[in-house]
């Protein structure tokens, strides 16, 4: 880990930072909406209760990637989240779609699965090979959509991503003092209200080898990640299956969500991977 990692680790305990997390997460300020300039941003794709914003940070893209946004299910996307796509996408000569998806509690889990599922429908009909980059929670909404369309993706990129909404694992309780973000209660709260009321069909087991088969996949996260045993178990499941090759990178120490801060060494040399990751799948 970096100094620069290291230092910002200290500020966040010296802050406590979880608890600004945990508040933003159970309290978030919904009204926000950083795509209301129209005249900055003015391809949309609205569908009954969310959007697909397109942003173009490069002239000639050769390539396209939805982005699925962390949050909790909860926060609007922010600033953090739209420059650190804009500098994946600006590396990778890459389009982005933006999947704005609707948030709890206002809108159930079911609502954000499907909008999830609309978003890379209307995605892969535009004229460019399609990735699927997502964080936190966003990438269990990005991971779904891509277990049902999987041949329309080229690949796909999860940064310390949310793929278990019980969080029963009895390793979590062990992890969570190292977490310097997540508390295990507030996101066994959340996760219970995304998944009430689902339906079968609604949610695929993403610990089953059987529905797995999503093709080029990458993997990036802290160790010191509460979510880290559930990250491993995802992983051991992929790589049993039959249609997924699995690449995952891991940094020693690194907190959740890591490549929100751009300056981070750490940070620089994901999007230099993830962006190799891309030009390369979209080459092959």
């Amino acid at each position: 880990m970096s100094f620069a990692a290291r230092r910002l680790l200290k500020q966040f305990r010296r802050e406590d930072y979880r608890k600004s997390v945990n508040h933003s997460f159970l309290h978030p300020n919904q009204k926000v909406n950083i795509f209301k300039d129209t005249d900055q941003y003015n391809q949309i794709y609205r569908t009954n209760s969310g959007q697909v914003v397109t942003i173009d940070p490069v002239k000639s893209p050769t390539s396209q990637i939805l982005y699925f946004h962390g949050g909790a299910f909860t926060v609007p996307m922010n600033q953090d989240q739209l420059t650190m796509i804009t500098t994946i996408a600006t590396a990778a000569n890459s389009r982005i779609q933006v999947a704005d998806f609707p948030l709890l509690p206002n809108h159930r889990g079911a609502e954000l699965l499907e909008f999830a599922k609309q978003a890379l429908t209307y995605t892969v009909k535009q004229p460019l090979p399609t990735f699927v980059v997502a964080d936190s929670a966003g990438a269990a909404l990005g991971l779904q959509a891509v277990i049902q369309e999987p041949a329309e993706v080229v690949g796909t990129v999860l940064v310390s991503p949310w793929l278990d909404m019980q969080l029963t694992d009895p390793s979590l309780t062990a992890l969570e003092s190292a977490d310097v973000m997540l508390d295990l209660n507030v996101l066994k709260q959340i996760g219970g209200q995304f998944a009430a009321g689902l339906k079968p069909g609604d949610w695929v087991d993403v610990f089953d080898p059987v529905h797995l088969n999503v093709g080029p996949l990458k993997i990036f996260y802290g160790e010191n990640e509460l979510l880290t045993p559930i990250n491993e178990q995802f992983i051991t499941a992929a790589k049993k299956a039959a249609n997924a090759t699995v690449e995952v990178t891991r940094f020693k120490d690194g907190f959740h969500d890591y490549p929100l801060w751009t300056k981070l060494p750490e940070t620089k040399k994901t999007v230099s991977q993830i962006a190799e990751f891309i030009t390369s799948q979209r080459d092959a």
